[in-house]
């Protein structure tokens, strides 16, 4: 890699207070620097942003800031911090997963050699659980054969865990907003890059995607669940039937009324 181009790391947080720290140490600690980095806190009940502003200060880190008063959604506070994104590259995560060292300069080098068909990078990465034991997210690699054979794996489930992905900046504007109507807006996204460009993976473990009560409630995984075949009926050209089908589960989910019906009887 002859230049390092800037990249544009987004910490979001919703209740993460006692994460912080530690998302924030990890991408200090990155062996790439060449880092803008935005913070953004969706109106938290904790003392999230004071937790934000104390690192930044005691690390003499500079940082743009997207602080709400108001709570909006994952969706929207991502949509706000990619407009202040300079970076060529944009690595999005929440305040409660980190990274490994190597993560931004291994995938930076890796998208620095491919050709502009390719706009993302991932990784393989660890699942910190409760008891801060840690389990592969992969049980092997051999789903990734190669880009073109991945363009339609990804369309069967989304096989990019977010916290491992580094993004081309063009290619996230490029594809439009994140989706606010639904919990799995990062899977609409990658079949929206899917459509257009190539996936690259690095096997290897860098980056710690942690699971707690909240991120692992009953509802959510079910409603998650219904969603991702909505997304595999919109994106896979190749489902039959997939406008009756998809039209059937619009009507019973995504109409405000028949959703939160839903939501009682899960």
């Amino acid at each position: 890699m002859t230049d390092f181009p800037l990249v544009t790391v987004v910490v979001v947080s919703y209740n993460h207070s006692g994460y912080i720290e530690e998302c924030l140490n990890s991408i200090k600690n990155q062996t790439y620097k060449n880092i803008q980095l935005i913070v953004g806190d969706d109106a938290s009940p904790d003392n999230s942003v004071e937790v934000f502003e104390n690192w930044l200060v005691n690390n003499n880190y500079p940082a743009e800031k997207n602080f709400h008063t108001k709570n909006t959604g994952l969706a929207t506070m991502l949509n706000e911090c990619v407009q202040l994104a300079r970076g060529k590259y944009i690595k999005l995560i929440a305040a409660d997963d980190f990274l490994h060292p190597d993560f931004l300069e291994k995938c930076v080098k890796i998208l620095e050699t491919k050709d502009n068909s390719f706009a993302v990078a991932f990784t393989s990465a660890y699942i910190v659980e409760k008891d801060e034991s840690l389990v592969e997210y992969y049980g092997n690699f051999d789903f990734y054969k190669d880009e073109h054979q991945f363009r339609k794996l990804e369309k069967t489930r989304n096989f990019v865990p977010a916290v491992s992905a580094l993004i081309k900046t063009k290619a996230l504007i490029e594809t439009g907003s994140y989706n606010k109507d639904i919990l799995l807006e990062d899977y609409d996204k990658w079949l929206k890059i899917n459509q257009k460009y190539f996936f690259i993976f690095i096997p290897e473990h860098l980056a710690y995607y942690r699971k707690h009560d909240e991120n692992i409630s009953t509802l959510k995984s079910r409603i998650v669940f219904v969603e991702e075949i909505l997304l595999r009926l919109q994106y896979d050209t190749e489902l039959e039937n997939k406008v009756e089908l998809n039209n059937s589960i619009k009507k019973i989910y995504l109409t405000s009324k028949s959703k939160e019906e839903l939501k009682k009887n899960l």
